[in-house]
């Protein structure tokens, strides 16, 4: 058994996808602390000019977890987003296809921001027809912290590999892995190129900008980029 953790982000880049498609289980971080200028209310969208951030305005006090955390939903914030897509994607070969399943998300009333990405999550994963189980860490009982926190969840659902990102290579402690028999592959992920809109090729968009401009082959190119080691 294969399994990733990683923070419920708000429309996560294509790396995030490579992880779920090479696990077998996604457990989706909710009961971490939430981090403000993060990608876990905010993300990338490409613009005729370069990019801009496409933003979940949110009300929290500090050290709450993800899971807590609510959408500030005083603001405008749909009608913006949805604004945005159509002005920078509705000429993309594909937005059609999806723009009115994404649009089905965003009607919906939501209350906490990690329900509503969680809801995106499930149906960008089905779209792109990655077929792991998604778990969330709120649901787990898992009373640890840092490196002995994934090492628990590993354990809690028989896992015998941790695929960690990039960046876990800073701070996870795999001694905790080794003493559990649980192997640690990182990710380097190897960022593809793809169509995109509007001239010059901006990498760490936002998913949206590649299913939209790419389509049905869109897990391909997300595989193309696939690099673990450990």
């Amino acid at each position: 058994m294969k399994i990733t953790i990683h923070q419920p982000n708000f429309l996560p880049y294509l790396g995030f996808f490579d992880k779920c498609d090479f696990s077998d289980i996604l457990v989706l971080y909710d009961s971490a602390q939430f981090k403000k200028n993060d990608f876990q209310n905010r993300n990338k969208i490409k613009t005729s000019d370069r990019w801009i951030w496409l933003t979940v305005p949110v009300s929290y006090k500090f050290g709450d977890s993800i899971s807590k955390v609510k959408i500030d939903n005083s603001k405008d914030w749909k009608n913006t987003h949805l604004k945005s897509l159509k002005l920078n994607y509705s000429k993309s070969p594909f937005y059609k296809e999806y723009i009115n399943k994404i649009k089905s998300i965003y009607n919906k009333k939501w209350t906490y921001l990690s329900d509503f990405n969680i809801a995106l999550i499930n149906l960008l994963l089905k779209e792109l027809k990655i077929k792991c189980k998604v778990v969330k860490s709120s649901e787990l009982n898992i009373k640890s912290r840092s490196t002995q926190a994934l090492v628990d969840i590993c354990k809690k659902l028989n896992a015998i590999e941790y695929v960690s990102g990039k960046d876990g290579r800073k701070y996870i402690n795999k001694e905790l892995f080794e003493k559990e028999n649980i192997m640690v592959l990182s990710q380097d992920y190897q960022y593809p190129k793809y169509k995109q809109k509007f001239k010059g090729f901006e990498p760490y968009m936002c998913i949206l900008d590649l299913l939209f401009n790419e389509g049905p082959a869109s897990l391909k190119i997300i595989k193309s980029g696939r690099k673990y080691i450990n």
